[in-house]
């Protein structure tokens, strides 16, 4: 009767937690339109069909053309896929049509379709990587093939066709890929995120209910797991449902492609591009860069001619401060460093006749000043011997005393004994103990007049070397050359052992970790100029580096802007201060300076080592992934220092090349 009652219970409360969840779903199923409304409309439930393909952005097709000759012949494959721009989980519908252009043929020159030929189809990633092979392919008419396939992931792919004729000739093909991430759909979550309240909000309301009808007030904890049970069932048909009406990724159906015919061409955007093939190995050999399409402040502006000059407090000159002969450092050379307050050298000044006389007299004093402090030296010698031996003779009464010490203290212990057992007189211990203390007066005294003696020796010895020996100036007098600040030796002017005079320029020192470009803008530009504080520049041995000033990535800063014309070319000087860590700007060099008028607007740029001028028309390589490069025509806008403003042609993350374009030219097809 228990287990009876017990699952009446648990099914009384299921059907309690159903209906609570029931009228969830109600509430969901209200709340839905909602959620449709979030995504523009986007109802797939019965009787949205059509608002769906109203809504959903239309396939698109594109279309692409391959010629291809080999030994087998000369072949064309027009391919048309859709939709044009697959995404990560849609069915990319391939059909192509292969024909063979034959000479003398009934064809009126045109391809003649390859019928009845084995065809076979394999999907690669864009460096060759297989990822599905033998495709289904079904033969159509006029040599149509058709296949599909489902990219699971985005990517870079190509889709390879294997072809051999009824006659056993073998060509193949392969179109690149590109493949996106499907975007999300937004009423998907706001519909999951209903749920999951409404489902929470059910459960709330079912465990208030219980715990309302409880006759003790208390939670029935049994009432758990068939509740549990029920929200859960609940929450999944609900899911499956959401998942049905609001499907999680957006996916658009392919465009039904029709046969392709023979006077069929290439319309699309795809019509003007020109592939190029090129193996890995290739583009090793080749040294083929790459570059992505970015946004960039592009500098440019008014282009002007300026030099190079050293900062005037990092120029320096050292010069001898009295006539002599200059001896210079061993090393120093052109282009050695120097730091400041560092020698790099001395003047060796020679003394006349009446100084050398001075210096003759001023010896023979040095001479009777050294014997007299040899004499007091002697006699300071003599001294402390003295003192040494007095000290011996103190150190060896000492050493007497501690012995005569010795031998009281035995006889104090000796009338103690003798004492404390009566066998002798107080009177014994009492001249016991005078005696010692008279000797250890006497170790005492002996002791202290030691260390007295000790301390007289110590400062005689140092007396004898105040007594100092004073020095004899030489014949000549030598005076040291100073840097005055740090930097690179520029110009050395004299050789060592050279005569100088007073203030002759000997040593020329520059440093040029900071520099100064002086550009020369005209007055009627000033007006133009005055705002702008970013420029750029550039000199032919620098190899094509471009220097910024003003910018995030620049090391330099506009200093002044003159303030006189000049009369003859009315010209007003420009200063800018520029850091040159690695010395590559040298002092008097000329630069072409660019002076940023055009603000701080950000454009697409292209850098100018990407773009090839033919017949009139810009073009640019794109590497579209692997081994495919495509020759695209471009149009640019304005040109700045080392990039130039794309209007079209080009979209923002595209990789261009940069380098290796002359091998790519060379191996582009024949038009």
């Amino acid at each position: 009767s228990l287990i009876t009652q017990t699952s009446r219970t648990m099914t009384k409360d299921l059907v309690i937690g159903i209906t609570y969840s029931v009228r969830a779903l109600v509430v969901i199923a209200l709340l839905m339109p909602y959620g449709v409304l979030a995504n523009g409309g986007d109802d797939h439930g019965a009787g949205g069909a059509e608002t769906n393909a109203a809504a959903a952005p239309a396939a698109t097709v594109v279309t692409a053309e391959r010629n291809i000759q080999n030994e087998s012949g000369s072949f064309s494959f027009i391919l048309k896929r859709s939709p044009g721009d697959p995404r990560s989980g849609e069915t990319e519908l391939f059909v192509v049509r292969i024909g063979e252009k034959v000479e003398g043929g009934f064809g009126g020159g045109g391809p003649v379709p390859v019928e009845k030929a084995k065809v076979s189809a394999r999907i690669t990633k864009a460096d060759g990587t297989l990822v599905a092979a033998d495709l289904a392919v079904d033969v159509g008419s006029e040599g149509n093939y058709r296949t599909s396939y489902s990219f699971g992931a985005a990517g870079d792919y190509k889709i390879v066709l294997e072809v051999t004729t009824e006659d056993g000739r073998n060509v193949s093909a392969d179109f690149p890929v590109s493949v996106a991430s499907g975007p999300f759909r937004t009423s998907f979550w706001l519909g999951l995120l209903v749920l999951i309240l409404v489902t929470l909000g059910s459960l709330g309301l079912v465990f208030y209910s219980v715990r309302k009808k409880s006759s003790e007030g208390g939670f029935e904890y049994k009432k758990v797991v068939p509740l549990s049970i029920a929200a859960i069932i609940i929450f999944t048909i609900g899911l499956i449902a959401l998942i049905f009406l609001l499907p999680p990724q957006e996916l658009r159906a392919a465009a039904e492609i029709p046969a392709i015919g023979a006077t069929d061409t290439v319309t699309d955007s795809t019509a003007s591009k020109t592939l190029l093939t090129v193996s890995k190995e290739s583009q090793i050999l080749f040294g083929i860069k790459t570059e992505p399409i970015a946004m960039r402040i592009i500098t440019g502006g008014l282009k002007v001619s300026g030099v190079v000059k050293a900062r005037p407090d990092s120029q320096a000159v050292v010069v001898p401060p009295v006539a002599g002969r200059v001896l210079l450092r061993e090393g120093l050379t052109l282009g050695s460093a120097v730091g400041k307050g560092q020698q790099i050298g001395f003047v060796e000044q020679v003394l006349d006749v009446s100084g050398q006389v001075g210096l003759e007299t001023q010896r023979l004093e040095v001479a009777a000043r050294e014997r007299e402090v040899e004499a007091q030296r002697l006699e300071l010698r003599n001294t402390v011997l003295q003192l040494q031996a007095q000290q011996s003779e103190q150190r060896s009464k000492a050493q007497q005393a501690r012995t005569q010490l010795a031998q009281a203290q035995r006889e104090q212990r000796r009338a103690e004994n003798l004492v404390e057992v009566g066998a002798a007189p107080k009177k014994r211990l009492e001249e016991a103990v005078t005696a010692v203390k008279v000797v250890e007066q006497e170790v005492i005294a002996a002791d202290r007049q030691s260390d007295l003696i000790e301390n007289q020796i110590k400062q005689t010895q140092a007396g004898q070397k105040i007594f100092v020996s004073p020095r004899v100036n030489q014949p000549t007098k030598t005076f040291p050359l100073i840097a005055p600040t740090t930097g690179i030796i520029n110009e050395i002017k004299v050789t060592s052992g050279q005569q100088v005079d007073v203030g002759t320029q000997l040593v020329s020192i520059v440093n040029l970790s900071t520099v100064l470009i002086e550009a020369q803008v005209f007055e009627r530009d000033l007006p133009i100029v005055r705002e702008s504080t970013r420029a750029s520049f550039t000199n032919a041995a620098l190899s094509g580096e471009v220097y910024t000033i003003g910018t995030k990535d620049g090391d330099g800063r506009l200093l002044s802007i003159g303030q006189v014309v000049n009369e003859q070319t009315r010209t007003v000087p420009l200063l800018y201060e520029m850091k040159n860590p690695l010395g590559r700007l040298k002092d008097g060099m000329f630069v072409d300076v660019t002076i940023d008028t055009t603000g701080n607007r950000e454009a697409l740029a292209v850098p100018k080592q990407a773009v090839i001028t033919e017949q009139g028309q810009t073009f640019v390589f794109v590497f579209e992934g692997g081994e495919t490069f495509e020759k695209r025509p471009v149009a640019l806008v304005a040109e700045g220092s080392d990039f130039y403003e794309v209007k079209t042609g080009l979209k923002e993350g595209e990789r261009v090349v940069t380098e290796g374009i002359y091998q790519l030219r060379s191996t582009q097809p024949s038009t």
